[in-house]
């Protein structure tokens, strides 16, 4: 027995392919379809929201506390995508035995993938308003002060950290990294004061 296909309003009669290999040809179709969706598999929106609570709860334990919101969200979505991307599955991603030290491992990522190769978004993780609100900086600084501000810190950081990935996995598991981070903040400061710093940490 043959089967008969039809395409582009006309129909044409096949001796190549029987009824027995049709049948074949289907299940492994099936059997395609259903590992397909397997792989595809997407989290939840709570799944999803559950991991950036986290992230903003570790977040909160170090230096990137300073971040603004809309900011640090670039980071949340780094860190969910990443894990979802790697664990389809968000049961196996939760049953995992080092998920603390894997979500860890992702947000060092994502976080030196926020500071740049050359530190060059350094100041959204270290914005002038939070600097400001913690009194390392004056209100009232002009562009170029502040512009002056960021080279010199930017400078202290790439010279104690010449790779971001370091400083980046320094902020987010090494508690002493905050101590490191405000001498250098404050020598920028009173630099751009005048006034003499007291040498930095390492």
């Amino acid at each position: 027995a043959f089967i008969t296909i039809t395409y582009n309003e006309s129909t044409e009669t096949f001796n190549l392919i029987p009824i027995k290999m049709k049948k074949i040809v289907l299940a492994l179709s099936a059997i395609l379809v259903l590992v397909s969706c397997a792989q595809t598999k997407q989290w939840t929106d709570k799944e999803r929201t559950e991991v950036k609570e986290v992230v903003r709860a570790h977040k909160e334990k170090t230096m990137l506390k300073h971040m603004e919101d809309n900011n640090f969200a670039n980071i949340e979505n780094c860190v969910v995508t990443t894990v979802e991307g790697t664990y389809p599955d968000y049961n196996k991603y939760d049953k995992l035995t080092g998920k603390t030290d894997t979500l860890t491992s992702v947000m060092i990522n994502c976080t030196t993938e926020m500071l740049g190769a050359n530190y060059e978004h350094l100041p959204l993780v270290f914005p002038y308003p939070q600097l400001q609100s913690i009194g390392i900086l004056p209100a009232d600084l002009t562009p170029d002060q502040i512009s002056a501000f960021y080279t010199c810190f930017t400078g202290k950081v790439k010279e104690a950290y010449p790779q971001p990935a370091t400083f980046a996995q320094d902020m987010c598991v090494d508690p002493g990294t905050t101590d490191i981070i405000i001498v250098m903040l404050q020598q920028c400061a009173q630099e751009l004061q005048g006034t003499p710093a007291p040498a930095a940490k390492k």
